[in-house]
């Protein structure tokens, strides 16, 4: 064989090789496509079973029963007028527009909705009876409740905090030795909002618009000798977004309301106040300085990104704030009641510290779950066996989120000052009208 003849056989062999390689690597490639293919169909007949928690169901408080019965009316009482109202010490605090879950079974608790109940449904929720200081707290209304009452033992029922209150007097509830329960002389406290400080400064207010604001302040501006940053202090507006700035950069996947009434109530409802903070926090009449006190305590505290035991010297690491997250509509934190009658304010959360061993109590159980479709298990502070909470696993595998926390906001703080007793004070002044 001449050498252009081996050179020629030689090219003829390396070219078969060379199609082999390529036929075998065009097999890998469809067999690697084929496989990621299988995969991606089955992430996807999985993923097409999974169902999210529906969160409507969480604020029905369906483990209360579909018994109860609605009640029509709403009973309003005049602003700046002093009323007597039963009132009870439940030992946490109710703020407008939130649903208090009740199980009577305690008979102070018995006793005061059955007294509410065969009047106009209403009555007083405060946090304890303050001897030194003022005591605020949050008229509610029975809207759902157990049909014939007046022989039960025990029943269940509803109410939504509506208005709020300061305790003038008290006196022994009737035919009660209870301390928890009382009739009060109160007077109901006025809602009032300063809404835009510069309209008064304003030369032509009918001519401002949107798009003017800025420039038209500006210029407004002239004719005082107050600087501009004087006047954004008691902006309703700017106020509440300073406050929600400071919120989502703690909170990922809380939904914060646009209204500065509503989110300065929602606020105090995210686990970072503690309940003495939140009934002081009741005593205010403006919105714009309830805003202020909120974001000043926010300021003074920027450290904050952890939840911790709040049993003194405890002060164990239990969570990230950035943990928190809704399994309701209404937020993050919220109001249950117990098989016991006993009542908790608890906040959700979707994971625990990496470093904290919960002890875990008992087997999980699905008796007067407030998540349906969930079990749970009681868990405790493994440095202290503080109650921190509850771990709640779903039922079923499809269900998501397979495993999530609720922990007692009486349980943990955000602030180490709190451990040393150090609660800043919002009593002094409280009552602020503009």
């Amino acid at each position: 064989m001449s050498d252009s003849e081996s050179r020629h056989s030689n090219t003829i062999s390396d070219s078969d090789e060379y199609n082999d390689d390529s036929e075998h690597s065009e097999r890998r490639v469809r067999r690697a496509d084929a496989i990621e293919l299988d995969r991606a169909i089955e992430e996807y007949v999985n993923h097409s079973h999974v169902s999210q928690y529906d969160q409507s169901l969480t604020p029905a408080h369906k483990y209360l029963g579909n018994q109860l019965r609605e009640t029509s009316g709403r009973a309003v009482y005049e602003e700046g007028v002093v009323h007597v109202l039963p009132v009870i010490f439940l030992g946490i605090n109710v703020v407008p527009g939130q649903i208090l879950p009740m199980i009577a079974r305690s008979t102070a608790m018995s006793k005061i909705l059955k007294y509410a109940i065969a009047r106009n449904r209403a009555f007083g929720v405060s946090y304890k009876l303050n001897k030194n200081k003022r005591t605020y707290g949050t008229i509610v209304e029975v809207f759902e409740h157990t049909d014939g009452i007046e022989n039960l033992p025990r029943f269940h029922a509803k109410a939504m905090g509506h208005q709020r209150y300061e305790i003038l007097s008290v006196k022994p509830f009737p035919e009660s030795l209870e301390e928890t329960i009382v009739l009060a002389q109160i007077r109901v406290l006025k809602d009032s909002t300063l809404l835009d400080p510069y309209s008064t400064l304003c030369l032509h207010p009918r001519r401002r618009t949107s798009k003017h604001d800025e420039v038209c302040r500006k210029k407004d501006m002239g004719q005082t000798q107050w600087p501009e940053w004087v006047y954004k202090q008691f902006d309703v507006n700017h106020l509440a977004d300073r406050l929600t700035d400071k919120i989502r950069m703690a909170y990922k996947d809380v939904k914060i309301s646009d209204d500065p009434d509503l989110l300065s109530f929602q606020a105090v409802r995210l686990g970072v106040f503690n309940q003495e903070q939140v009934s002081d926090l009741l005593g205010i009449n403006s919105t714009n300085m309830r805003l202020q006190y909120e974001l000043n305590y926010w300021n003074k505290n920027q450290s904050m990104q952890k939840f911790m035991c709040a049993r003194k010297e405890c002060s164990i690491p239990v969570c990230n704030m950035s943990s928190v997250f809704p399994m309701s509509p209404e937020g993050p934190q919220g109001t249950y009641c117990n098989s016991w009658g006993q009542i908790h304010d608890m906040i959700t959360v979707t994971e625990l510290d990496e470093d904290l061993d919960v002890t875990s109590v008992g087997r999980p159980s699905e008796e007067c779950c407030w998540f349906p479709g969930y079990s749970w298990l009681i868990i405790l502070c493994p440095n202290c066996q503080n109650h921190l909470g509850w771990r709640y696993l779903a039922n079923n595998n499809k269900l998501m989120p397979r495993i999530f926390y609720g922990l007692c906001t009486r349980s943990i703080t955000s602030t180490r000052n709190y451990l040393r007793d150090e609660r800043p004070d919002f009593s002094d002044d409280l009552i602020i009208d503009y």
